[in-house]
């Protein structure tokens, strides 16, 4: 218990240095960030929430096939997506703990065990990081190959091995040992590989989704300048990536943004290219917070017809 309790507070420093770190790019240079010819556009800003707000809808239906193939019969996919938008408040406390927990309280509401829904939501954060680990080689390609991006970012290329886990020969004996430990009984069904395989191609969707929004909404209020498509939207889900290796700074804290501002800066100097990636985090929030809102709102109105 106290080398979890020292994990877990070193994680903290660790980030708050981070952020601290983040800052001080942003005070030190801001004659250049106010300087930078910032140009805000309405439709770029418009485009950029379309695309996360389809990004995240994506994933609930993607969610609710993968529980459909562990449990039967499922709920009703207004119900999965409106308790799995709401599960993503739980991302805000670190280690996601009650993310799972929320989710499984709610689905258990419908009929589905809690260990179904563990196994649900192992399955899809495990294909998520492996689909954007995909698209977030080109990035990191380009990016380390002209400077130091540190050892975590060089594990991108490995995680889609992690695929492999997922394996019925491999996740089933896994998983009855693990279930085994808390005294409940193994998984009634597993995902065939090939369904495995088809949901890394529909988080593949998903994932590019995601960072072509985030590209937009940089594009939204920084012109031209802030880089081409692909390579802002791979730099994000490189960031995504590292930050969800990096297990020790609770739910990636700054690590993301300070990635995602490496990768930036090779079109934008340094302050600004931090702007740009706390901003672009902020925004995600906010696009985030709205899909709860309204998936919340959709499954009140589904249990009152």
């Amino acid at each position: 218990m106290g080398g979890r309790r020292w994990v877990r507070w070193a994680g903290l420093a660790a980030g708050v240095a981070i952020i601290a770190a983040l800052a001080w790019t942003v005070v030190d240079a801001w004659d250049v960030v106010t300087s930078f010819d910032w140009q805000v556009s309405a439709g770029w800003l418009a485009l950029a929430v379309a695309l996360a707000l389809g990004s995240l809808l994506l994933s609930a239906l993607a969610y609710e096939a993968i529980l459909g193939g562990l449990h039967h019969p499922t709920p009703p996919v207004v119900a999965t997506v409106s308790a799995w938008a709401r599960s993503l408040l739980g991302r805000y406390v670190p280690g996601n703990v009650l993310m799972v927990v929320g989710r499984a309280v709610m689905a258990e509401a419908h009929g589905v065990p809690k260990r179904i829904t563990v196994a649900a939501t192992t399955y899809e954060q495990v294909i998520a990081l492996v689909a954007a680990s995909l698209l977030a080689v080109v990035a990191l390609l380009e990016v380390g190959s002209g400077s130091s991006v540190g050892p975590a970012a060089w594990l991108v290329l490995a995680v889609p091995l992690a695929a492999l886990l997922l394996h019925p020969r491999v996740f089933g004996p896994a998983s009855a040992w693990a279930l085994g430990r808390v005294h409940r009984p193994p998984l009634g069904a597993l995902l065939p590989f090939g369904r495995v395989i088809l949901m890394v191609g529909w988080y593949l969707v998903t994932a590019a989704m995601l960072g072509l929004s985030v590209w937009a909404f940089m594009r939204g209020v920084g012109g031209p300048e802030i880089g081409d498509p692909v390579g802002v939207a791979s730099g994000f889900l490189l960031a995504f990536v590292v930050s969800m290796l990096v297990f020790i700074v609770p739910s990636g804290l700054g690590v993301r943004d300070a990635m995602l501002a490496l990768v930036l800066s090779w079109q934008v100097p340094a302050g600004v290219a931090v702007a740009l990636s706390v901003g672009s985090r902020l925004f995600l929030i906010a696009v985030e917070l709205v899909f709860v809102a309204l998936a919340a709102g959709a499954g009140r109105r589904r249990g009152q017809a």
